[in-house]
């Protein structure tokens, strides 16, 4: 009996040591107030004189969430930037990859010159099949050069799946 006793307790304090179930799962619509805050090294100019630039760039960051809700939180983020500046005016398009920790990916695109349309337009693991759309605008950091600048993209977006 004591060695039934002794294995009950046994299964209870194993019990009781098990982590919780995983966190719930990805909602399957909703909304975030997001900031990348991001490092973009160029990859090339091309210098037009009065008819202006082209000008690629290689952007690395982290992506935080701005509200209290930590959905969308703590993410890498990988972007390769296309400037487009004219005599007529400029703008930026943008595709990136951010990734959890858990090495899920949301894929993104944005335009415009300091202020646009944001765009998920798919994922990998929890995220396949997201969708979305959103705005974004930039705040340049001081400092910045042609050849390195740093900035923080803030914006909003609404998901869902497909």
């Amino acid at each position: 009996m004591k060695i039934l006793s002794a294995s009950v307790a046994l299964l209870g304090l194993s019990l009781m040591s098990m982590p919780a179930a995983a966190d719930s799962p990805f909602p399957r619509t909703g909304s975030a107030k997001l900031a990348a805050y991001t490092v973009c090294r160029s990859l090339g100019i091309i210098d037009m004189g009065a008819v202006g630039s082209q000008s690629s760039a290689d952007c690395v960051g982290i992506v935080k969430n701005k509200e209290a809700a930590k959905t969308l939180d703590n993410f890498a983020i990988h972007c390769l930037e296309e400037s487009h500046a004219r005599v007529d005016g400029y703008k930026f398009t943008g595709t990136c990859v951010e990734t959890d920790a858990d090495g899920d990916k949301i894929f993104m695109t944005y335009e415009g010159p300091e202020s646009g349309p944001i765009s998920l337009i798919g994922g990998t693991g929890k995220y396949a099949g997201i969708e979305g759309s959103g705005t974004w605008t930039v705040t340049d950091a001081p400092g910045n050069t042609p050849s390195q600048f740093l900035f923080t993209l803030d914006y909003s977006v609404d998901w869902r799946f497909k």
